[in-house]
């Protein structure tokens, strides 16, 4: 471990004499931080309320939007209290949040769009946003378990949010015998504290494929080859059995 001390050497009387002086402190960063903002992404031409919790947010007086056609403006500013009560955990939350609206372009094509905070103390990193072309499914709670799996198709993309530790949401769709799919979470490398476990089951409940963490993030993702047509259900929870509404995911579901 580093030492804050500094260590310097005097002679005096002929005797060599330590002096110990503490480092000065390092000034604050009052730099803004956007650490998550919800939902996940937008659709060009739709103005979207999207609610940012950072640190030192609650001091925002604007909101750059990189889309030289695009705008946003700031809602409401403030606060914005932990939800597991945890100061371990303000980094991982935010303590101040806004609620902003912003609008894409309508002719905007990129995958991914960013967006940063001001205050009067400088400009955050640059967060970055998915763009919606297509629909977006909403999860329907409750979903947590085989018997109330929320269907869905090959093709969709969900969005959810692991809202408690014990929460987990099932969906079933329907797949054929050597069919190839891909399934993905979006979260953790758009801001989201959740750190997702993915399950692929059969029909009778067997696990066909199971997946934590991909590419060094705390997302997961599944390849898999269909054993058998029929019915095959899938589950998302977190991995640490941590929850809160700002757990929030994208779960694309799609035949390779």
């Amino acid at each position: 471990m580093r030492s804050s001390m500094r260590y310097n050497f005097a002679v005096v009387a002929g005797f060599a004499v330590l002096i110990v002086a503490a480092d000065p402190k390092k000034p604050e960063d009052n730099t803004p931080k956007i650490v998550v903002a919800a939902p996940l992404g937008l659709a060009p031409g739709k103005a979207t309320k999207l609610l940012v919790r950072g640190l030192k947010l609650d001091a925002a007086t604007e909101v750059r939007l990189h889309d030289p056609k695009g705008t946003a403006k700031i809602l409401s500013k403030g606060k914005a209290p932990l939800p597991n009560k945890e100061k371990d955990d303000v980094g991982r939350y935010g303590d101040t949040q806004i609620e902003i609206e912003a609008t894409l372009s309508a002719d905007y094509a990129g995958p991914t769009a960013t967006f940063t905070v001001v205050t009067p103390t400088g400009e955050s990193a640059p967060h970055t946003l998915l763009v919606d072309h297509g629909p977006i499914v909403a999860v329907k709670k409750p979903n947590n378990g085989f018997q109330k799996a929320q269907p869905v198709q090959l093709g969709q993309t969900i969005e959810g949010v692991v809202n408690a530790g014990s929460d987990v949401d099932v969906f079933r769709f329907d797949g054929k015998q050597g069919q190839q799919v891909v399934l993905e979470v979006f979260a953790a490398r758009y801001g989201s504290p959740l750190d997702s476990l993915l399950t692929l089951y059969d029909a009778d409940g067997r696990i066909v494929a199971s997946n934590d963490d991909v590419d060094d993030t705390a997302d997961s993702r599944i390849e898999a080859i269909l054993p058998a047509t029929g019915t095959y259900y899938v589950s998302i929870v977190d991995a640490n059995d941590v929850g809160s509404p700002s757990n929030i995911y994208r779960l694309v579901i799609r035949a390779k």
